[in-house]
């Protein structure tokens, strides 16, 4: 390792409150300090995967695809967001609180708006590209599927950026084979399983209040957390000349933040600005861990398991199972495909406990070395694929992202699993309500 390797591990540990020596990095900070485009979390663009899918066991073949996924890039998340910079940064060039960086930031912006001004939420060009490409891969990685006048159902929810996520898809298939014909349906009737937190229905309101998630031991602790990894008075200096201006006005930490959303979900659009200079490595890795202890809390195990908002992801899984089982009992081929949003998918693993995701933490600033939301970033998939032999066996995998994350299982199995899964995280809803 370099000498400038180290010096820069060790700033980026003794940035985001690591007592250097007393534990290691968190492999999120390593990938961070060599890819800073891994700190956008939730807005990374989506890692096209670089092999073939796993070859199953001999003499199975697909025949069955059921399928949950997270719309594309897109905007960031709200037009308030978008609104509130450019009023501060015109409030503050009337005021005269700037440094030379900080005018320059707020004319660079301005000029920037307009792309952004009432795309907040869109799909971009890149989400857009993606669902294609996702849709591409599986028609050639399990070309048996789509054979023999399939049934493939396609559901989004009712927000754009996630239907025109399921035209992006369909289109790859449909081009791919013009005989192919795909149902394709919205509706709010079924927001509990595509889209559960904005769900009106029973149990949504284990996700509306964020406190449910951690409980107030944990209060004291974020707030010291978020101080020490999201230093924003040092930050801020470089932009403004009056910091209790910034406070009154807008809020320390909470200009900081929306900065970064504003560099991270730039990324995500072809609008002819760019704002990555905004944040070093170091700073980066502060930002990334606030954010992803936000989504532990709030979608994940929260402090110690105590969290239960993650369990309505159970109508989802629900559904899932419930669909397959039909489908395969009736002899089809084709495939179920979802589309959504990233929540269901961090909830339905944590349900799951795959790959760890439902490990408790006893104190915030553990959470970046368990959990790492950056592995659900725009248009996260997950895939499960169904294979059969020629004695009508049946086996299934489960793939995020269109890597395998579980074994082949025989279906039955998986099947009694998911079941008991599901009845279980509908009992512990009703016990906490």
């Amino acid at each position: 390792m370099t000498r400038n390797r180290i010096a820069l591990l060790l700033a980026c540990a003794l940035f985001a409150g690591i007592s250097a020596g007393a534990q290691e990095l968190p492999a999120a900070f390593e990938r961070i300090l060599s890819d800073p485009e891994y700190a956008y979390l939730e807005y990374r663009d989506y890692p096209v995967p670089d092999c073939k899918p796993s070859a199953p066991p001999k003499g199975y073949k697909p025949v069955y695809i059921s399928h949950y996924s997270r719309h594309g890039s897109r905007y960031n998340y709200i037009q308030s967001s978008y609104d509130n910079l450019k009023a501060l940064f015109e409030k503050a060039l009337a005021a005269d609180v700037l440094t030379g960086d900080g005018k320059a930031l707020a004319r660079k912006y301005l000029e920037a708006f307009p792309y952004f001004d009432l795309h907040a939420g869109d799909l971009t060009r890149k989400g857009w590209d993606q669902h294609y490409g996702i849709g591409k891969r599986m028609y050639q990685n399990y070309r048996e599927v789509f054979r023999k006048r399939p049934v493939i159902d396609a559901r989004a929810s009712t927000i754009p950026r996630s239907i025109m996520s399921m035209v992006a898809f369909c289109d790859a298939l449909e081009e791919r084979d013009s005989k192919l014909q795909i149902t394709k349906q919205t509706s709010e009737s079924w927001l509990h399983i595509m889209n559960p937190h904005h769900s009106t229905k029973p149990f949504a309101e284990l996700a509306k209040d964020g406190k449910k998630a951690y409980g107030k031991e944990w209060e004291a602790e974020m707030k010291a957390l978020q101080a020490k990894i999201i230093p924003a008075k040092e930050y801020l200096k470089k932009y403004f000349t009056d910091l209790d201006w910034v406070k009154r006005n807008f809020g320390l930490t909470k200009l900081e933040v929306e900065l970064y959303r504003l560099m991270i979900s730039t990324e995500c659009t072809d609008v002819p600005y760019h704002f990555t200079e905004l944040f070093t490595p170091e700073e980066l890795c502060g930002l990334w861990e606030w954010s992803n202890l936000l989504y532990y809390n709030k979608w994940g195990p929260g402090h110690n398991g105590l969290n239960h908002s993650f369990y309505i992801a159970a109508y989802l899984l629900e559904d899932i199972l419930d669909k397959a089982e039909e489908d395969l009992a009736d002899g089809r081929t084709g495939a179920r495909l979802r589309f959504g949003h990233d929540t269901p998918i961090g909830m339905l693993l944590t349900l799951l406990d795959m790959d760890g995701w439902n490990k408790g933490a006893e104190h915030p600033e553990d959470v970046k070395y368990i959990y790492d939301f950056s592995n659900v970033p725009m248009a996260a998939n997950l895939q499960l694929i169904f294979y059969r032999n020629r004695k009508g066996d049946t086996l299934v995998k489960m793939m995020l992202n269109e890597k395998d994350i579980t074994p082949y299982y025989r279906w039955e199995d998986f099947l009694a699993k998911g079941r008991a899964t599901v009845a279980s995280a509908k009992q512990k809803m009703e016990e906490y309500l």
